[in-house]
């Protein structure tokens, strides 16, 4: 049986951002993809897939970044999270556990959820299924999800 667990350890934070790039390594370079996870990250608030035994199979990266900030005025006011980066293991993917983390957030009292995905991973159709295209630069897309 699969859980959500919310807040990543400082131990754990290694591991998981090494992991994380093992998925990533065809579309980013080590330096900046580390460096991402470390500057926008939150751990406090980050989730984790577990199982009974606490053994870590899926993980939702998530920081305190607002849309708001970045000049999207149309969230001015509203309270918002940015998804940095969602992962489940290769032997669990297709049992709705991605979208258990993607669910998470509506739960945390915030009015939305945002995240960029990289034009290279060619899945932006996977996360118009509940957000909202936003903007669109040279490299990535800006989706969001209001609650």
């Amino acid at each position: 049986m699969m859980k959500i667990k919310q807040g990543i350890t400082e131990k754990d934070r290694e591991i998981l951002t090494l992991w994380g790039y093992s998925y990533f390594k065809d579309y980013i370079d080590k330096y900046n993809f580390t460096h991402i996870i470390k500057s926008e990250v939150n751990w406090d608030i980050s989730l984790l897939l577990v199982d009974s035994d606490e053994e870590i199979y899926g993980m939702y990266l998530l920081g305190d970044n607002n849309l708001s900030n970045l000049g999207f005025n149309q969230y001015d006011g509203m309270v918002g999270l940015e998804g940095v980066l969602l992962l489940v293991d290769e032997d669990f993917r297709g049992q709705g556990y991605g979208d258990q983390l993607k669910n998470h957030p509506s739960t945390l009292g915030i009015d939305y959820i945002w995240g960029q995905q990289l034009k290279s991973l060619d899945n932006l159709n996977d996360w118009l299924k509940r957000r909202e295209l936003v903007h669109e630069t040279e490299y990535f897309y800006i989706t969001s999800e209001i609650f």
